[in-house]
C-alpha cells in the first residue's frame, strides 16, 4: 500500500505544494488553513497512474450567509493551488489479477457503472443491434440513478434487461428486484417493457410453491430468445453482455448462498428455484454459477463499510472452487470501490482514479 498526506505551504508570490507519494510512506502534514486541516485522506492498494500528476484548483472566499458573494469586495482575494504529485509509485497488475478501481465516493462509483454500462451497450449495439445486461437486487439498486444522465444518449429499444435473481413476489412488491430497478431508473427512461424481461408474477398468488414454476417459465423465455439479443456461448450457454452484480455479508451472489446444493449445479438450466433461502422470502430463482460466468463482462460494486471486510475475503483468502464463497466463484471480475468499500484490503491490486480532488482537499469554493 501508500498513504499520501498533501502538505500545503503558503508563498508569498503563489500557494504551491508538491506531494511525493511511494510506498508505505507518509509524508509530514503542515496545517495552514481550516482547509489545509481536511485534507489529508488515506489511500489503500497500489496506484497504476502515470508518473505525474498535476491539479489546478482556484480557490476563493466562502458564501455570505446571505447566499451570494460580493464580487467588488472579494475581486483577486482568489488564488490558484497547482497540487503536483510526483515520482508516483506505479505498479503494473499482475497476471490474473482481477481489475479493481478505486473511487473517492459512493457517487463516483454510481457514475462509473453508468458510464461502463453505457459503454458496453453501445459496443453490443454496434456488433448485433442489442444489448443484453442482468442486474441483481440489493443496495446495487440504488446506484443505477447514475444511467439516467444517458437517456438522452441510449439507444433504449435496443436494451434488454434480465434478473440474475428474483424473489417470488408481486412485481410491485417492496422485495422485488425488479420493482426496485423500475422505481430507481426504468420507469424514467424509454425503454419498452417488453424488454424488461421480469419474471411472471401471474404464475403465482403466495410465495410457497411458486420457484419451481417460475424458474421453469424464466428459463424458457430466455431460452426462446434469439441468438442476436441474448448469443450462446459453449454448451449452450448464453453469453450477456454485462452482469451488474451485489454480493451479501456472507459472499452470497444471485440467490446462490454459501454450501447451498444449488452453487455447483452444472446442468441444462439457466435458471435454478431455491426454496430454502436462508433469508426471506424462501422461495426465489436464480442464475446459475455456469449462466454468470459465461457473461463476458462480470463487475462488482463495493461501497461503504459494511462490504469492507467481505470483498477483502472474496478478493484474498476465499477458496475459488469448494462454494463457500459463492462470489469467489465469479471469473475474470471487475471490482469498483469507494474509499470506505476497499478498506480492508491488503494485498489487492488497485488502481486509483483521482476525480474530484478539490473535494479531497476539503475546499468549499472550487474549480478543477
Amino acid at each position: 500500500f501508500f498513504s499520501l498526506s498533501l502538505s500545503l505551504f503558503p508563498s508569498p508570490s503563489s500557494m504551491t505544494t508538491t506531494a511525493v507519494a511511494s510506498s508505505k510512506v507518509s509524508f509530514p502534514w503542515i496545517a495552514h488553513s481550516r482547509a489545509a486541516q481536511k485534507a489529508q485522506k488515506r489511500f489503500v492498494g497500489s496506484a497504476t497512474t502515470t508518473t505525474s500528476l498535476r491539479h489546478k484548483i482556484l480557490v476563493g472566499p466562502k458564501k455570505s450567509r446571505y447566499g451570494h458573494q460580493n464580487a467588488h469586495q472579494n475581486r483577486g482575494r482568489q488564488k490558484r493551488i497547482t497540487i503536483r504529485m510526483e515520482n508516483f509509485e506505479s505498479t503494473p497488475k499482475p497476471d490474473g489479477a482481477p481489475k479493481c478501481t478505486n473511487y473517492y465516493t459512493p457517487e463516483l462509483v454510481s457514475k462509473a457503472i453508468a458510464e461502463l454500462t453505457a459503454e458496453s451497450a453501445r459496443t453490443a449495439i454496434k456488433k448485433r443491434g442489442h444489448f443484453a445486461m442482468g442486474l441483481a437486487g440489493g443496495s446495487l439498486i440504488k446506484m443505477l440513478s447514475g444511467l439516467k444522465d444517458e437517456k438522452n444518449n441510449t439507444e433504449w429499444d435496443k436494451w434488454h434487461v434480465f434478473w440474475v435473481d428474483e424473489r417470488c413476489v408481486p412485481l410491485d412488491d417492496p422485495e422485488s428486484n425488479f420493482g426496485g430497478a423500475y422505481e430507481a431508473l426504468f420507469k424514467d427512461v424509454p425503454i419498452p417493457r417488453e424488454n424488461l424481461h421480469a419474471i411472471d408474477d401471474s404464475l403465482y398468488t403466495t410465495n410457497t410453491g411458486a420457484s419451481e414454476k417460475s424458474a421453469e417459465a424464466y428459463d424458457k423465455e430466455l431460452k426462446s430468445l434469439s441468438e442476436a439479443i441474448l448469443p450462446r456461448g459453449d454448451g449452450g450457454l448464453p453469453i450477456f453482455d454485462l452482469l451488474l452484480l451485489g454480493f451479501g455479508p456472507d459472499g452470497h451472489i444471485c440467490s446462490l448462498f454459501p454450501n447451498h446444493s444449488l452453487v455447483k449445479v452444472n446442468d441444462e438450466r439457466w435458471i435454478l428455484p431455491i426454496t430454502d433461502s436462508p433469508k426471506p422470502p424462501p422461495e426465489r430463482i436464480t442464475f446459475s454459477m455456469p449462466v454468470v460466468n459465461m457473461a463476458k463482462r462480470k463487475v462488482f460494486a463495493a461501497v461503504g463499510e459494511g462490504k469492507a471486510e467481505m470483498a477483502k475475503h472474496i478478493l484474498e483468502d476465499a477458496n475459488k472452487t469448494d462454494g463457500s464463497i459463492p462470489a469467489a466463484m465469479v471469473e475474470d471480475a471487475e471490482w469498483l470501490f469507494d474509499q470506505a468499500g476497499s478498506s480492508k484490503l491488503t494485498t489487492t491490486h488497485v488502481n486509483f482514479e483521482f476525480p474530484g480532488t478539490p473535494t479531497l482537499l476539503g475546499l468549499d469554493k472550487k474549480e478543477e
